[in-house]
């Protein structure tokens, strides 16, 4: 049995939270990546096919493998409240299965499936290396992985100053955090690495940015509290009188940067890889 990292209860409260907004939030970019991670798995009728960390199901249901065709599709996920809105969420003609299931300890025979694909989890597991462990196990021979994590590096200087004020917030409080080098794995080196250091080989990154503002700090402040445990975290320990002090502190900031203030990006890196 793992130890249980404390960071995990707080990213569970977060997707509890999240969950009904998840699909749409940042103006769909979630939906893209999802509709793009799929695109590049290329599920053929016949395939066995697993999506870790399934959250919403937005990879999943567009997976393809069809039962019809010998294939399936299995979506896993640690949070049951993502799990209901996938299954509840189903669109017309999805066959895909829904169950709660760890990525570090996947109950599921060695070499079941044809393609496994991970959609903006490895940064938020506590081990990706025990993820992308298991991910090989279930990979048959020559079985592909597709991935896809949000590359922090391409984050507007709008988005910093927010996350600046926020780490100034948050410095008397000690609220469970990954290590810094999670943060990496958005990055087409960072994630190439960790793939040929799990097993896979031939492996081949793309790219998709997507941006937007918002009107003011208060639709900004939802917009950035939307975007992870940690700001999620914070931001519900304000009562409302200090969440108007921080949106005007946020508001006082963005000023000052003219014509880039309130305006984020959503960028993603994808690799693609198969199994040694």
């Amino acid at each position: 049995m793992r130890i249980k990292h404390p960071f995990v209860d707080q990213m569970l409260d977060f997707y509890t939270w999240a969950a009904p907004l998840y699909d749409g939030a940042a103006g769909g970019a979630h939906d893209r990546a999802g509709d793009r991670l799929a695109e590049l798995a290329g599920v053929a009728a016949h395939e066995r096919v697993l999506d870790v960390g399934c959250g919403t199901g937005l990879v999943t249901h567009r997976l393809g493998g069809d039962p019809g065709h010998g294939g399936y599709t299995l979506g896993v996920d640690i949070s049951e409240a993502m799990l209901e809105v996938a299954r509840a969420a189903r669109p017309a003609g999805s066959v895909a299965m829904f169950a709660r299931m760890d990525a570090a300890e996947l109950v599921l025979r060695d070499s079941a499936f044809d393609v496994v694909t991970f959609g903006q989890v490895l940064p938020y597991l506590v081990e990706p290396q025990a993820g992308l462990a298991e991910a090989h196990r279930v990979l048959r021979d020559e079985g592909r992985i597709a991935v896809s994590c949000q590359r922090r590096s391409l984050c507007t200087p709008a988005e910093d100053v927010f996350f600046g004020i926020l780490e100034e917030m948050g410095s008397g409080f000690r609220i469970p955090r990954l290590p810094d080098h999670h943060r990496l794995l958005g990055e087409p080196w960072a994630l190439t690495q960790l793939l040929a250091q799990s097993g896979f080989d031939g492996i081949t990154t793309t790219q998709l940015v997507m941006g937007n503002h918002t009107p003011d700090a208060r639709a900004w402040v939802d917009l950035m509290m939307q975007s992870g445990p940690y700001p999620h975290a914070l931001l519900s320990l304000l009562q409302p009188a200090g969440r108007a002090r921080f949106e005007q502190r946020v508001d006082s900031a963005m000023r000052e940067l003219g014509e880039s203030a309130f305006t984020y990006h959503r960028a993603f890196t994808f690799a693609v890889a198969h199994r040694v």
